[in-house]
């Protein structure tokens, strides 16, 4: 993403986001950012901080599957 700014902006609009680095999912669940490592696995509080551009810079927003048909 472009800016912490421009994930903050995703996630409140509840999109998805995912590290083209580390594959990690993100969301934001209740106003708390939440991380999860597959499809499958329970979605944890995230200890991710936006202080440096490389926490931010390799997300992506996740396409809807539903759309992709």
């Amino acid at each position: 993403m472009k800016s912490k700014e421009a994930v903050f902006e995703a996630l409140h609009e509840g999109k998805n986001l995912i590290s083209s680095i580390t594959g990690l999912q993100y969301s934001l669940i209740n106003n708390i950012l939440h991380t999860r490592n597959s499809e499958r696995g329970d979605s944890n509080q995230s200890e991710l901080n936006f202080y440096h551009p490389p926490s931010w810079l390799n997300l992506r927003i996740i396409e809807d599957k539903s759309t992709n048909l």
